[in-house]
């Protein structure tokens, strides 16, 4: 008999796999492993949006209140200037090195350590972004419960606010730089706007005579202190600046971008969270904000900073990912990290994070260093798409110079040694300086040569 009527579903055949995936990949379009096209990149607003959107966050905040503690309001306020200062010139060296380039963070890393020494680069840059999404998907839960129990009056566990959390987070970090740039220009503004507003309702029972006397009751600390706190809490994003800054139109939109970010929006959120943690006597913003009366709106607002702030954490550890694991694509591998982030999260592994990222600060700042200096005097010219593929497989010397930053990072971390006063400053400068020494005079003889040192380095996307 014939057999037209309705048939029963067949299973999808690789050709409709392939296809369905293909459209994904389009969708999901973010150049991960090669140059931004010209027509895809965007102005310095966009780029300084999206790192000042990282940077309004509780983290930040709290750095802020935790400052405030140790110090005066005014040695405080210098202390974020100076640090903000400190990220932009950063941000900019490393931010230009990805524009020119048109390639992540851990792309260009490529040039500068070699073709298979850039795995362990990439694996601890994505790993120190990583963390902190680990860190800042508790913190995001914390201020979603305690908004839920302004609200009803009930307290809820913290498990479905991580979780609904981790999937938007992990939605806009999928999508990439086009998600990024739009949730930021909604949230930047609304939390400039929050914190204009708290500091004006303390300054209505407060007058500015009395604010410039404020000083801290914690443990005083010296302003070097302060200031490396300030440059410690956004070091690792200064680092991996050329992630965002490889959609800059020119070098020149980097800058600007990286100035307005960090020199004006870092200071301003590190005033404003010294001055409220000065006035109500604690340095627990969430506390802060609901003492200001501004309730469960100020919380809402803090739960999209974070978003702002943990998507772009996410994305980063995706591009670092994807030179790691090769075969998969970027949105496949954001998402997988992004689930396993959540369970790490539900098993409350951001509580004992703290370590564990300060000694991922004391391994990433001085990639910096070398990477600038073999850009800027060693290797200018090769740092561009297509070049990464016949750069030889390791670069012995600049792994020297890095490990050695690293070492001394750590030696001025933990003991009372100090050259700056700001310990990944101090790996960064001499991990620089090394790589200055072995790039003119013996780099030369550092590499590790391979016929095939060309092959083996296909991307998925």
């Amino acid at each position: 008999m014939p057999t037209h009527g309705p048939q029963t579903p067949r299973c999808a055949g690789p050709r409709e796999v392939t296809m369905d995936s293909s459209k994904a990949d389009k969708l999901f379009q973010d150049y991960s492993t090669e140059e931004v096209p010209p027509e895809k990149t965007r102005s310095w607003l966009s780029m300084g949006l999206i790192w000042s959107g990282v940077g309004i966050s509780l983290g930040l905040l709290l750095t802020g209140g935790t400052v405030a503690e140790g110090l005066s309001i005014q040695q405080a306020l210098v202390a974020g200037i100076i640090g903000g200062i400190i990220l932009a010139i950063i941000s900019s060296l490393t931010g230009i090195v990805g524009a020119r380039a048109h390639l992540s963070t851990a792309m260009v890393s490529r040039f500068a350590f070699g073709n298979q020494a850039v795995l362990l680069i990439a694996m601890l840059q994505a790993l120190g972004s990583y963390g902190w999404f680990a860190v800042q998907l508790g913190l995001f839960s914390r201020a979603a419960s305690t908004a839920w129990e302004s609200t009803t009056g009930m307290q809820w566990a913290d498990a479905p606010f991580i979780i609904a959390g981790g999937l938007l987070m992990i939605a806009t970090s999928i999508v990439g730089y086009r998600a990024l740039d739009k949730l930021s220009k909604i949230a930047v503004p609304l939390m400039l706007a929050l914190m204009a507003a708290s500091v004006w309702r303390i300054l209505e029972d407060t007058s500015m005579s009395e604010i410039a006397e404020l000083r801290g009751d914690g443990a005083a600390i010296t302003l070097g202190t302060g200031i490396s706190l300030v440059v410690s809490s956004f070091v690792v994003g200064a680092v991996i600046a050329p992630d965002v800054a490889r959609y800059a139109k020119s070098p020149k939109h980097v800058v600007g971008g990286a100035v307005f970010a960090f020199a004006v929006v870092t200071p301003t959120v590190m005033a404003v969270g010294s001055l409220m943690a000065l006035q109500t006597g604690t340095s627990d913003i969430v506390n802060i904000l609901l003492r200001l009366g501004w309730g469960v709106l100020a919380l809402l607002l803090l739960m999209l900073a974070q978003w702002t702030s943990n998507d772009n954490n996410l994305y980063s550890a995706a591009l670092g990912f994807v030179v790691v694991f090769r075969s998969w694509k970027k949105w496949q591998l954001t998402g997988i990290a992004g689930v396993i982030g959540i369970i790490l999260a539900l098993a409350g592994i951001y509580d004992s994070f703290t370590t564990f990222l300060t000694v991922l600060g004391i391994f990433i700042p001085p990639m910096a260093g070398v990477i600038v200096v073999d850009y800027y005097i060693t290797r200018k010219t090769e740092y561009q798409g297509g070049f990464e593929k016949t750069v030889v497989p390791v670069r012995i010397l600049s792994l020297a110079a890095w490990a050695t930053g690293s070492g001394v990072s750590a030696l001025t971390s933990y003991t009372d040694v100090s050259l700056t006063s700001m310990s990944a400053v101090d790996g960064l400068l001499v991990a620089g300086i090394l790589q200055v020494i072995f790039g003119r005079y013996l780099d030369t003889r550092s590499a590790v040569s391979d016929d095939r040192s060309a092959e083996g380095y296909e991307y998925a996307d």
